[in-house]
């Protein structure tokens, strides 16, 4: 069943009506609307990886992709919300000159995907304990065979598809960016004592660069960061690099 009728903003409505919020929310369509460009105030949640079928207004071809993402930008302020929504498009790859077409979503997508996002309401803005087992996956109910067209792909175009590869969602692992800001402070902290004159630099082995700590001519201790990471030692801005 596909959405004809029904919209995003009303399916948007009886969600939050049915996880009984009762503040005013507004669901706008945004194309300008940027990944991780937040104002203040603001949050972000992307929709990764939903099922979407394409039709090419030229030569008509059709196609389905599971690889659409939809961008939210949330705010509320004074007991209003607002969100801002765009859907990223794809091309047809056998017009030359083809244009970004609009994807159609099935209403069982529509509705996962409005789910998720009220979701993540609940839990910036109503203060709500989510579990990652309350986001639901979209369930890919059409085969969708060969590669992704990454030349034809919007969000491939703006970084996003290849950004969704490298790491997990944009706020789906919130906890682990946070463990690894204070593990960096801890060793940051533990260095503070350390005289600039005490870091010099120095070689591992082939291909690694570092630096290391040294105590009159014996070597106290060595630090390493991960691949391409900087390590910043209070004001002396001693970055330590190791490339694998």
């Amino acid at each position: 069943m596909c959405i004809q009728e029904l919209t995003w903003q009303s399916i948007f409505a009886v969600k939050m009506e049915e996880m009984h919020i009762t503040d005013p929310w507004t669901l706008l369509e945004d194309d300008a609307l940027q990944v991780q460009a937040c104002g203040p105030g603001w949050k972000e949640f992307v929709q990764r990886h939903a099922l979407g079928r394409f039709q090419c207004s030229q030569c008509f071809y059709s196609w389905s992709s599971a690889k659409v993402h939809i961008l939210f930008h949330m705010c509320h302020c004074q007991g209003w919300g607002t969100v801002l929504m765009r859907i990223f498009r794809q091309k047809c790859r056998r017009c030359r000159n083809s244009q970004l077409e609009d994807p159609d979503f099935s209403l069982d997508t529509v509705e996962t995907i409005l789910h998720n996002l009220v979701i993540k309401i609940l839990q910036y803005f109503y203060k709500k304990p989510v579990q990652p087992s309350d986001l639901l996956e979209v369930v890919v109910d059409t085969p969708v065979t060969g590669p992704h067209e990454h030349a034809h792909c919007e969000a491939c175009e703006l970084g996003i598809c290849s950004r969704a590869q490298r790491a997990p969602a944009l706020d789906a692992w919130k906890s682990l960016m946070d463990e690894d800001k204070a593990r960096m402070h801890s060793i940051e902290s533990g260095l503070s004592a350390l005289p600039l004159a005490s870091w010099v630099p120095c070689r591992g082995g082939k291909g690694c660069q570092t630096w290391q700590v040294q105590e009159g001519c014996n070597s106290k201790s060595k630090v390493y960061a991960p691949v391409m990471q900087k390590l910043q030692v209070l004001d002396y801005r001693v970055w330590a690099k190791m490339k694998m």
